[in-house]
């Protein structure tokens, strides 16, 4: 899901990080100097819906500041415009030459919201921990979306028990649907009806004051209102680390660590040098807001109160774009919805991938996927952009020695679900273990790191299925996201509930692949020459390593699986001890393969 932004006190615009790349844990400093009133009145000549909206709402023209600072931001990025590694990431020769520092842990984490997760897992495991960010550690005001099966993962991690969870739980759909526009072509409508994906709306709030309380309780130290400003870290001997913060009053304060962990969102600063300057290949600029008051009913522009939306579209290409809908009902007649494409990044686009412009249409077409009724009112805001793949993902997460990243700083989501925060949910076990294993062995440099991460394998091929929603001639084609999306919908129907599921939440499978890959041809043979407009000739070959990479991991899977737990856990010992790094990068395989449901 796409997160909120919401409004810590008058004078700060803050950012929740979560599912979205845009939402870094510090404050854009370009949103503090926009005059709200005065930005307002300069943005309703070429926006007034959008001005006329944001109005109403709580602490709306602030959130056009942020907004306005946001897309300023996202052109330089988009444009290649980042900082340089010597300006976040600082090496020096020894530990003698770090700055002092006021305190020193075992981990310091970069950001209070995902991170704060595996934070306090780690803290409960008896590490030295501490945790800041730039508001309150914790906060958050958005909902966020995922099933049962999967918040069995905070059980396993030891984080919470079944019925704390259920205290978070705001409510339950009975299904979602997946429906695309069918007027006007040839193929037949596919409605896709999900059981057990996405049905659980999360009281994100309750669950993240939960994870405080318990991170608090196991020792864990959290900082609010800290702003990241640099790392110092070691370039020989042991690898240790020095973060550098900014508190309220603005005086520079320093924490040594001897893993440091970002957890700031795709493009703060410290994640771009990481990711060596380019957050991700496919972006999604994401709008829409929590409302009120939709017209309840069953019809297709009406409400059902335990029917979520995952992926809607109610016309063909629109402003060379296809626009899909998503929305999920919540508590006391509320409503999130958003409204989002798919497309490319590159300098030429980041100019035109306005949240604004988006906004404006947005509130132009919402009743075209919803009815409002008497009472109708916007409450907030959500917006951001959402990363769909990195261009030249590494083996794992964005890391650097003594340096690991976590959350939306790995763009480690599905760009067809956004489940950044269901990601996370499923892999917290796995991140948790390996981290103690690094940790316990001293495994700290970027070759050991990079094994750890929620990466899977099998989620590169579905980035291709996400290029197919980006009309590759609108103009003269503005139906082809439609038909092949009905033709894709279809074919994921006859494949079965089971591995549709396993789609949706990033456990497909190397036959489940080549099933639905063949049965989509069967259904429509155009796919192959289709498949080379869209994807180029250098997209095409990216998916024939993906595929291949794909092959690989089955494979290996199928090998270690065939020695057996006895043999396995012989295998993982003998190699911890006679080389720990080995060992970790073997457990590190294994995690991966049980987050993708390939071995039991």
């Amino acid at each position: 899901m796409t997160p909120k932004i919401t409004l810590e006190t008058p004078e700060l615009i803050k950012a929740e990080d979560g599912c979205s790349p845009c939402a870094a844990e510090a404050v854009l400093p370009e949103a503090r100097y926009l005059q709200p009133n005065h930005l307002a009145e300069r943005l309703a000549e070429k926006f007034p819906r959008t001005v006329e909206a944001f109005r109403t709402m709580e602490g709306g023209l602030q959130h056009l500041a942020y907004i306005s600072a946001l897309e300023e931001r996202w052109k330089k990025v988009g444009s290649g415009i980042v900082p340089r590694v010597g300006e976040i990431i600082q090496s020096v020769p020894s530990r003698d030459d770090l700055p002092p520092a006021q305190a020193d842990y075992d981990l310091v984490y970069c950001g209070g919201v995902l991170g704060l997760f595996s934070a306090a897992v780690m803290a409960r495991k008896g590490y030295k921990v501490l945790v800041f960010d730039q508001r309150r550690v914790g906060t958050s005001h958005r909902e966020w979306n995922i099933s049962d099966e999967e918040l069995e993962k905070f059980v396993e991690a030891g984080l919470f028990t079944p019925s704390e969870i259920e205290q978070a739980v705001a409510g339950r759909y009975s299904r979602g649907v997946v429906r695309f526009h069918s007027q006007n072509i040839p193929e037949q409508p596919a409605e896709l009806w999900l059981d057990r994906v996405l049905d659980v709306a999360i009281d994100l709030g309750t669950l993240l004051e939960m994870a405080r309380q318990k991170f608090e309780e196991a020792g864990g130290v959290a900082l609010d209102f800290r702003s990241f400003q640099k790392v110092y870290v070691t370039e020989q001997g042991l690898v240790r680390s020095v973060v550098e913060v900014l508190n309220a009053e603005g005086q520079v304060e320093r924490f040594g660590a001897r893993l440091t962990v970002n957890a700031l969102g795709s493009i703060s600063p410290l994640s771009l040098v990481l990711q060596d300057g380019r957050p991700f290949d496919g972006v999604c600029p994401t709008v829409g807001s929590t409302a009120r008051n939709f017209k309840m009913g069953i019809g297709l522009n009406e409400v059902e109160e335990d029917l979520g939306d995952v992926l809607v579209t109610v016309e063909h290409a629109q402003k060379d774009r296809q626009y899909i809908w998503e929305g999920f009902p919540g508590k006391q007649g509320e409503m999130t919805v958003y409204l989002f494409y798919y497309d490319t990044v590159s300098p030429e686009k980041a100019v035109s991938q306005s949240l604004l412009e988006l906004f404006e249409d947005y509130f132009e077409l919402l009743e075209t996927y919803k009815a409002p009724a008497e009472g109708f009112a916007h409450l907030k805001p959500v917006y951001g952009y959402i990363p769909a793949r990195h261009h030249q993902p590494k083996i794992g997460s964005a890391s650097h020695r003594g340096i690991i990243s976590v959350g939306d700083a790995t763009s480690p989501q599905s760009a067809l679900t956004f489940c950044g925060f269901g990601s996370q949910v499923r892999n917290l076990p796995r991140l948790t273990r390996l981290l103690d294993m690094a940790l316990t062995n001293e495994l700290l440099e970027e070759k050991h790191l990079s094994s750890i991460g929620a990466h899977q394998t099998n989620i590169n091929l579905v980035w291709v299925f996400s290029r197919f929603m980006q009309p590759v001639n609108p103009a003269r084609r503005p139906n082809d996201v439609n038909r092949m999306m009905n033709v894709f919908c279809a074919a994921l129907t006859k494949c079965g509930p089971e591995l549709t599921k396993r789609f949706f939440q990033d456990k497909i499978r190397w036959n489940d692949y080549n099933k639905l890959t063949l049965m989509t041809a069967w259904y429509c043979p155009r796919v192959y020459p289709l498949t080379l407009e869209v994807l180029g000739l250098k997209g095409t070959g990216q998916w024939a390593l993906d595929y291949l990479k794909l092959t690989r991991e089955t494979l290996l899977c199928k090998l270690y699986s065939a020695l057996g737990q006895k043999w396995q856990q012989s295998l993982e010992n003998w190699a911890t001890r006679r080389n720990p790094g080995l060992g970790l990068k073997i457990a590190a395989r294994r995690e991966e393969w049980q987050a993708c449901g390939w071995l039991t």
